[in-house]
């Protein structure tokens, strides 16, 4: 008899019958989630979003948050003990390098029946191209959230544009349309300090933050004036011709340094823009900079540091507008707005003007190989990714969340008293995630441990339909976020399909590195045209041989072919 039930048992076991008995959090399900966090800090024993978790899914769920993602994932498959159940990668080149391994799971068609709502999503006619890239022979080797719009943009000092206007008697509504009317724009902001002007005193028009290592956020947007950015392989594209190129090939390169070339010049940048970290940029936020490259809540950080610092219109020398008195704090909800890109004129590059898209996805979800053994694991993970879809829903125009985005991402239901505020007019919602502005008697346990925050990142997205901010209830700042997130989000923008190139890793980084250097050096060295140019084509002949840069566009032809993104 109890040979007979243990045959029975096998066979049960066997045909998934015994295993796939229990999805309650009655029997916990231990599930390890590697991914790239935001904070990568732990949390307490009584965080409330694991408890989440174990209550509406039955697994305890471990966050394996890390800055050096790879690096990480490379020794978590290595590991007897902790081994990924759940791998969110922060890009396609990333997945591609562990697929290849053969230690994820290679086809997700079996479970999307039961994720309707996430299979809903991929259905969508703007991930056709995405679902092309990860279906390979029939099977759909990977999950992922719908490409980021556009989020960072153009930003300018929106008061003092309009004292350049009224200046240089241009129309009301005039925006720079140009590289050289941004630079003209520039070159006034330093005209009024040079004048001894109050409100402009240490103002420049220019900022970022290299940290030693890069252009920063400089080197993100003003290569797009004249072309893709030019950070490899990122600013990779596949041209009409059946070719690969980048600024080193089309030209743009040069185009952006000479523009850079003359910002340092003339001073038109803050001194440490090389050298200062990003947290380091204090005159962002204390309103001293003219032109920045940010996301809506600059506004808001704006606000924060006039409030915190007492930053009146007398102090600054501003004549009040109506209804605000001298020593009133300065109101900065109409401070900044919202621009297009310049693009130099009579350009025929095909990237110019064009915003940066995150690629053909954001983030890509999938698991273990060795995870897709458990019947167990996989039906309570595919219940998760189900409830954590978020989309814009084309056919509808609505904002698509699942219950589980809302709660993991915002805290909904699981911080106390937290709750979505309708914006009206728009079918975006707001959150303030500030419990002391919201007037809460309790601080939310993300406040409290900051690590928490990290539950959201494997999965979030930035076009999810909410805007964050401090401000206890939807105000005129608030609105003018969400205005500025609408503009950036609806601007003409090409994905970033060098995302998807996959190179040697050490080969890549000298490239980098090494571009940098002579980004340095080729703007800040006094050096005549015949001079920068001679160094540029110098430079530009080491590039494609020493620092492998042709032999990096044969290989990203090949991979986009592959992909389907070049015929």
């Amino acid at each position: 008899m109890k040979k007979l039930l243990s045959l029975l048992l096998c066979v049960l076991l066997s045909l998934g019958i015994v295993a796939c008995a229990d999805r309650s959090g009655d029997s916990q399900t231990k599930i390890n989630i590697l991914f790239s966090g935001w904070v990568n800090t732990p949390t307490t024993d009584d965080d409330p979003y694991r408890a989440y978790i174990q209550e509406n899914y039955g697994m305890t769920v471990e966050l394996n948050a890390n800055t050096d993602f790879e690096n990480s994932a490379i020794m978590a498959f290595n590991s007897t003990s902790n081994r990924p159940d759940i791998i969110s990668f922060p890009s396609y080149t990333s997945f591609k390098k562990f697929a290849d391994q053969g230690v994820l799971i290679d086809d997700w068609t079996p479970y999307l029946e039961y994720m309707p709502n996430f299979a809903r999503m991929l259905n969508q006619e703007s991930q056709a191209a995405s679902k092309e890239a990860f279906t390979v022979d029939g099977k759909l080797t990977a999950l992922w959230t719908p490409a980021d719009p556009p989020t960072w943009s153009l930003k300018i000092r929106e008061d003092w544009m309009t004292m350049y206007r009224t200046d240089t008697e241009k129309a009301a509504d005039w925006a720079p349309q140009t590289p050289e009317d941004l630079l003209d724009f520039a070159r006034w902001i330093d005209a009024q300090k040079e004048a001894g002007v109050q409100q402009f005193q240490d103002v420049y028009a220019f900022s970022t933050a290299g940290g030693g290592n890069s252009l920063g956020t400089l080197g993100t947007w003003m290569p797009l004036m004249f072309g893709s950015v030019t950070v490899a392989p990122y600013g990779f594209y596949p041209t009409d011709e059946g070719e690969v190129a980048f600024g080193t090939t089309d030209g743009s390169y040069k185009e952006f340094l000479d523009f850079f070339k003359i910002v340092v010049e003339e001073e038109l940048i803050e001194p440490a823009w090389f050298t200062q970290q990003y947290a380091e940029r204090q005159r962002t936020y204390a309103g001293k900079i003219a032109i920045e490259w940010m996301p809506g809540e600059i506004t808001s950080y704006t606000q924060a540091e006039f409030n915190d610092k007492k930053i009146t219109y007398a102090s600054r020398g501003m004549t009040p507008p109506e209804g605000k008195s001298e020593t009133d704090i300065i109101d900065a909800t109409n401070l900044w707005e919202t621009y297009e890109l310049p693009v130099k004129e009579g350009t025929t590059n095909p990237r110019a003007g064009y915003m940066p898209g995150s690629g053909l996805c954001s983030k890509v979800i999938t698991v273990s190989k060795a995870t897709a053994q458990s019947r167990t694991k996989m039906e309570k993970i595919c219940a998760l990714i189900d409830d954590l879809y978020c989309y814009y829903n084309e056919e509808t125009g609505e904002y698509e969340r699942g219950e589980a985005y809302d709660a993991l991402r915002w805290g909904i239901g699981i911080e106390k008293d937290l709750q979505y505020q309708p914006i009206e007019g728009s079918k975006q919602v707001y959150i303030c995630t500030s419990s002391e502005r919201a007037g809460k008697s309790e601080k939310y346990y993300r406040e409290q441990q900051n690590g928490a925050w990290d539950w959201g990142a494997w999965f979030s997205s930035t076009n999810d339909g909410v805007i964050q901010a401090d401000e206890p209830e939807v105000n005129a700042l608030v609105l003018k976020m969400a205005e500025h997130e609408n503009k950036t989000a609806n601007m003409a923008s090409l994905p970033q399909v060098g995302d998807y190139v996959n190179l040697d890793t050490t080969l890549l980084n000298e490239m980098v590195a090494d571009m940098v250097n002579f980004e340095h050096k080729y703007v800040t060295e006094n050096w005549d045209s015949a001079k920068a140019q001679t160094e540029y084509d110098n430079y530009i002949a080491k590039w494609k041989t020493s620092l492998h840069g042709d032999e990096f566009l044969a290989e990203a032809k090949e991979q986009f072919r592959a992909l389907g993104l070049l015929a």
